[in-house]
């Protein structure tokens, strides 16, 4: 039976229209439509809103988040892509210049220390600010979402003019100008890197130049460069330089002597438990280290870190243990003829590693 709606006539239900008042009686599906257009929108306009505004999170998150940023960095530097990396680095410290000789110079970095890229991700992962490189939020990305880029540290680069009128340049670009010989100035920051440094210097009236190739990075902001090739056409002219210039016998600059002391205690005896080809610190011979990478190695783990700085080179060890910890290692090849020498990064992890042990 159908209920009519105007004057609450029961008519059968085949009737269209009301027996009494003629009113148009409402079929089935037409009581269906009208309960579901009384049924509030609110609550699933609402959950749609929700689930839409989670999609797109995640969906910039997993390309715009903090881990996104560094997985495409690294790879980046890894595929050597210089239009991603200029996209990337946004410095906090607007002098720091990112144009292509300072990416290039990245670059050379990394094609020379392939370890690096993992010293480099390690410090973004941990959030540090005292890498080379740390990730930090610039700006609203949609107006919403953090704007995540890579700062690079700034190094600050150190010279003594050792002739007078010092040009100095990187690729022909000047860099820098010192007057007076003896005087010291500060170039600067640059983004880490290799780069290829060329300084021009009057020594006698005469003009003379010499390029070397600057290491650019590590724990330590400034950077002293060292022009060896001047210093010693300075010395053999007979033109005054400072004391720590090496000295000259029969016209043949002499080598600062090797400090063996540091040599005599890397044989200290450690027990030979280990055989697995590996590195305790696999970048400890491309950077300065600083305390937070030597956090939770043990003594013995310490001191073997800090023989594996001697063994890259191939130094031939005379005790038993160590000749059997280092023989054990595909990487390590004995090299009698290694006299010491070693980088200044490498010298400066040495006195660290031994201060903690």
């Amino acid at each position: 039976m159908k209920k009519c709606p105007i004057c609450n006539e029961m008519n059968t239900n085949q009737q269209e229209y009301c027996t009494h008042c003629k009113a148009l009686l409402a079929s089935r599906y037409s009581n269906k439509k009208r309960s579901l257009l009384k049924t509030p929108l609110y609550p699933i306009l609402l959950i749609t809103v929700v689930l839409v505004a989670i999609i797109g999170y995640y969906t910039i998150e997993n390309k715009y988040g903090r881990k996104a940023i560094t997985e495409q960095f690294i790879s980046a530097l890894i595929e050597q892509d210089q239009d991603e990396l200029h996209e990337l680095i946004v410095p906090k410290d607007s002098r720091i210049s990112t144009n292509g000789d300072s990416i290039q110079a990245l670059l050379t970095l990394v094609e020379k220390n392939p370890s690096i890229v993992q010293v480099i991700e390690n410090n973004l992962r941990e959030t540090t600010d005292d890498g080379m490189f740390s990730i930090r939020a610039d700006g609203k990305r949609f107006g919403l979402f953090p704007r995540y880029t890579i700062n690079p540290a700034g190094y600050i680069l150190k010279v003594k003019s050792i002739g007078d009128e010092t040009v100095l340049s990187i690729h022909d670009t000047e860099m820098g100008y010192i007057k007076k010989s003896k005087e010291q100035a500060e170039f600067g920051p640059y983004m880490a890197g290799i780069y290829p440094i060329k300084m021009t210097t009057t020594l006698n009236d005469e003009s003379v130049r010499e390029e070397i190739q600057a290491n650019v990075f590590g724990a330590k902001q400034s950077v002293h460069l060292a022009f060896d090739s001047i210093k010693e056409l300075a010395i053999a002219t007979n033109v005054e330089t400072d004391n720590d210039l090496p000295v000259v016998q029969n016209d043949v600059v002499e080598e600062e002597p090797v400090e063996t002391v540091i040599v005599k205690e890397v044989i200290k005896e450690v027990p030979a438990d280990a055989s697995n080809d590996h590195f305790i610190i696999s970048y400890s011979g491309d950077v300065f280290l600083d305390e937070s990478d030597l956090k939770g190695l043990s003594k013995d783990d310490l001191r073997l870190a800090r023989n594996e700085i001697y063994a890259r080179h191939g130094y031939v060890f005379q005790s038993k243990e160590m000749q059997n910890y280092f023989g054990s290692q595909s990487w390590y090849s004995p090299d009698p003829s290694f006299d010491g020498k070693m980088t200044e990064w490498e010298k400066h992890n040495v006195e660290l590693i031994k201060s903690l042990e």
